[in-house]
């Protein structure tokens, strides 16, 4: 745990200074420790080039893009086009790509505005990689609402304070600050536990509201195993 905490602060140091440069840099990780950082040239034949320096990878990836999306499979880049059978991606659309144990968990619930907070039963270690994809319309006291909510409408007693009027939020663990996801959400779990999704009701326990939310979870590993490989694209 000491080293994974550990290795997690070194890269957001370099994702840091990599940001403050002014030019975007891809960085590149390998479990050992490795970092390497420039602009990605190539992901071909077991091999990823950048900016000269070639790192080998394991045969099948998996790729998380912005919009909640992910697939995996043998991955090639060129020409800023990431590529896995049918599948693509323009770098600048990835949020991470993931070589090593590329299993996901990937499961639909409906959230129900009435109901609070709504078990998946989904384990989240704190750093997995996940994503949450919403549809759906809602009624509140304060109107009609999206995943999104509804930008103008907040409230200090609602079931997350910080977050809009029908807004889909989640948390992982009974203690963990909840964090408002919206209609789509990807990245690293901020914490343990069991993942846990709501509607964003003006007022916490309220009988006034009402609908459902369909929510894709997509839950998978973050790249801290043996033997693996991660790639940040840098935000262009």
């Amino acid at each position: 745990m000491q080293r994974v905490l550990l290795n997690t602060v070194i890269l957001s140091s370099f994702l840091v200074l990599a940001s403050c440069g002014g030019k975007p840099v891809d960085v590149l990780t390998v479990s050992d420790g490795t970092v390497v950082t420039g602009q990605l040239q190539s992901i071909s034949s077991g091999k990823a080039v950048v900016s000269g320096v070639t790192v080998d990878i394991p045969p099948e990836g998996r790729v998380w893009c912005k919009n909640g999306s992910t697939f995996a499979g043998v991955i090639s880049a060129s020409d800023g086009v990431i590529v896995s059978g049918t599948n693509s991606a323009p770098v600048d659309s990835v949020y991470i790509v993931v070589w090593g144990n590329t299993d996901i968990h990937n499961e639909t619930f409906a959230v129900d505005a009435a109901h609070g907070w709504l078990n998946t039963g989904i384990e989240m270690q704190e750093g997995e990689m996940f994503s949450l994809r919403s549809t759906g319309t809602v009624v509140t006291e304060t109107g009609t609402a999206t995943p999104q909510g509804q930008e103008k409408f907040s409230s200090s007693v609602s079931l997350v304070p910080g977050a809009t009027s029908g807004q889909l939020v989640f948390r992982t663990g009974e203690i963990q600050q909840p964090v408002a996801a919206g209609s789509t959400w990807v990245g690293k779990s901020p914490g343990s536990g069991v993942l846990m999704l709501a509607v964003n009701v003006p007022l916490e326990g309220s009988e006034e509201s009402r609908g459902i939310y369909a929510v894709t979870v997509t839950a998978g590993t973050n790249g801290t195993g043996s033997g693996s490989v991660v790639f940040y694209p840098a935000d262009r």
